[in-house]
């Protein structure tokens, strides 16, 4: 008995939805092994510049290399604890860096000099989990010359992006933190921010 035409065009229309499923995941599958692996390279460099002290592009034709080392550590009546694996922070916050990793904005002070040091990252991949983050919990920020230096978050906040006066600079140092909002949301258009200021812990 022959298949009616109606049986075999669902037949087909299955199949073509399960090929663009594999596709699907095979492509996701590609970018998670190609965003592991830039993190590899990107640490990598870091620690070569942590040696000679030089910048290190983390592959040949990047226009940027990484600048520091961040780590966010969740205070807790047992100790602390690290929220997630280390952040490598990348020079200059283009678009293409941010894709990559957490940046520094140029316009801030550099990692380790006083004043506002200013760091943005995107909401969905590597600031996601300053959703988490609560005041008084502490980040360590190693600079490219291997200096520690902690901070103690001191403000979140949620601010429209017109609210630009927290990328000033301040005359006592301090890290910013700075990321889309609200984090469920992954429109393009945000139109908010989600700040997280630390002071230094002497």
């Amino acid at each position: 008995m022959k298949p009616s035409v109606y049986t075999t065009t669902h037949l087909w229309i299955m199949a073509l939805i399960i090929l663009l499923g594999l596709g699907l995941i095979v492509q996701g599958g590609y970018m998670q092994a190609k965003a592991h692996f830039a993190q590899f390279l990107i640490e990598r460099a870091f620690e070569q510049t942590l040696v000679d002290n030089q910048p290190h592009k983390p592959w040949s034709w990047a226009d940027t290399h990484p600048v520091a080392k961040m780590r966010l550590l969740q205070t807790h009546a047992q100790g602390t604890q690290a929220l997630g694996p280390d952040l490598y922070v990348l020079a200059g916050a283009s678009g293409r860096n941010l894709a990559f990793g957490p940046s520094l904005m140029l316009g801030g002070a550099g990692v380790g000099e006083q004043g506002n040091t200013i760091i943005a990252g995107h909401r969905d991949s590597h600031f996601m989990r300053l959703q988490y983050v609560n005041v008084g919990d502490m980040i360590e920020l190693y600079s490219a010359t291997g200096k520690l230096q902690v901070y103690q978050i001191t403000t979140t906040q949620v601010v429209h992006e017109t609210a630009t006066e927290v990328l000033n600079q301040t005359e006592n140092s301090q890290l910013t933190l700075i990321t889309c909002y609200p984090f469920d949301q992954l429109s393009g258009n945000a139109q908010y921010r989600y700040i997280v200021q630390a002071k230094p812990m002497v």
